[in-house]
């Protein structure tokens, strides 16, 4: 009978041992359990993200607490809470072309280094384009301290049958080219301009910039000066301006990227510039032109061979500073930023920051448009304006100087020299 319960006992313990070794993953502790505050914006990120929440419970015991504003009322809950501490934030959506250095420099946001470095294999850093985490970093020291995850780069859209029509196989690849190919195109005895672009002070600084990077020249210089005033810089808007003048539509000064691609769109413009995210506003019931007839060429380069693509971060990811759960918050923007979240984003139509979502066809973009911007994201730099805080206000300076180029009753040095002043002054004053 003795011997009887210890083999009964034994095969109990065999059991039992067998069973551990079986058991399921998801009967494993969870690293985690914690409701995380996040704020965000109405787009395809949150979209997507908030249709995986399940699996991101499943896989680290993290809930979502997701508030969502819109783009400048999410701005507005940011400030109002970190001005408070940001304790009742753990993550959220930025825009850091507009926010990462007021951010920063209010030690708002959560250096990501450390977390980073403690797992470079799970954050996957060598995916990202180069150029898209370049506001994403911590000026001073350049530190990650957010994740991209939406970007748009520069991108030539043209009329195919319009090109076909003149005889035109060769795209342009240079500045040159561009002019004289605008030159065949323009048509005004049928209202068809050779080129369209933004004119309007302001708004165009954004898309002067290619010309600005094609030409050699940038808004600041290497030692963070003011530098609009240079040779090469006032080539680029006198190059602009003739583009514009000679070959741009009528009423020219007042439009924007909306105004381009209404024209574009109906057939009235033979080549258009901005950025390539504008494909989303393509609708074929008020289109008179068809998908199939939109082709896309990269930036032309400048008279040196320099490149003026830029890819811009539009929307990141952070971990509030004043957080209590900053591993937690962590864990969740690597999941939302990683490999498979962006792809996944890339399919409902987003624009993303890893290489490895544009190495296949998964954008719901033409593929001739999906290779162009691939291509410029490899090239390109961070920015499309000025990087500073008052950006708005540095936009108007500069824009007076764009208009007065297409205008050409200016002398072009003259103005540029005075706004250049005005110009460093507003960077001073920072």
């Amino acid at each position: 009978m003795k011997n009887s319960k210890s083999f009964l006992s034994l095969i109990l313990a065999v059991f039992l041992m067998a069973s551990m070794l079986t058991m399921p993953a998801f009967a494993e502790a969870k690293k985690f359990d914690v409701t995380l505050n996040v704020v965000g914006v109405n787009n395809v990120i949150t979209e997507v993200v908030l249709s995986h929440l399940g699996e991101l419970d499943e896989k680290y015991g993290i809930k979502i607490n997701f508030q969502q504003f819109s783009n400048e009322q999410a701005s507005n809950k940011l400030a109002v809470s970190f001005a408070a501490g940001g304790s009742d934030i753990d993550a959220f959506m930025f825009r850091p072309l507009d926010e990462t250095l007021l951010f920063v420099q209010n030690g708002w946001l959560e250096n990501l280094q450390p977390y980073i470095d403690a797992d470079p294999e799970a954050a996957k850093i060598d995916d990202y384009y180069p150029a898209s985490l370049g506001l994403c970093k911590d000026p001073a020291t350049g530190k990650i301290v957010g994740f991209p995850m939406m970007v748009e780069s520069a991108v030539v859209f043209y009329n195919k049958a319009l090109f076909k029509e003149k005889g035109i196989e060769k795209l342009p690849t240079t500045m040159q080219e561009l002019y004289d190919t605008a030159a065949k195109l323009d048509d005004p005895d049928n209202d068809i301009c050779g080129f369209a672009c933004r004119g309007a002070g302001n708004p165009a600084v954004t898309q002067f910039s290619t010309f600005l990077r094609a030409f050699g020249a940038d808004f600041l210089g290497n030692d963070g000066k003011a530098a609009i005033n240079t040779p090469e810089a006032i080539q680029a808007f006198e190059f602009y301006g003739k583009l514009l003048r000679d070959y741009g539509p009528d009423g020219v000064l007042n439009m924007g990227w909306t105004d381009t691609w209404n024209l574009f769109t109906q057939g009235k413009a033979a080549m258009r510039l901005d950025a390539d995210t504008n494909i989303g506003s393509w609708d074929p019931d008020n289109s008179l032109i068809t998908l199939d007839d939109i082709g896309y060429f990269q930036i032309p380069v400048g008279p040196n061979g320099n490149h003026g693509d830029f890819l811009i971060t539009a929307w990141a990811m952070g971990v509030s500073a004043g957080s209590a759960n900053k591993e937690a918050a962590y864990t969740f923007i690597n999941w939302m930023s990683s490999p498979e979240m962006q792809i996944e984003i890339q399919k409902k139509g987003g624009s993303s920051s890893r290489a490895s979502s544009w190495a296949e066809n998964y954008s719901t973009w033409p593929s001739e448009l999906q290779t162009v911007a691939d291509a410029a994201a490899k090239v390109a730099v961070s920015t499309d304006r000025p990087y500073m805080i008052n950006v708005a206000k540095a936009r108007d300076i500069i824009g007076q100087v764009i208009v007065a180029a297409i205008e050409g009753n200016a002398d072009v040095a003259a103005l540029a020299n005075e706004k250049n002043a005005e110009f460093q002054a507003l960077l001073d004053s920072e």
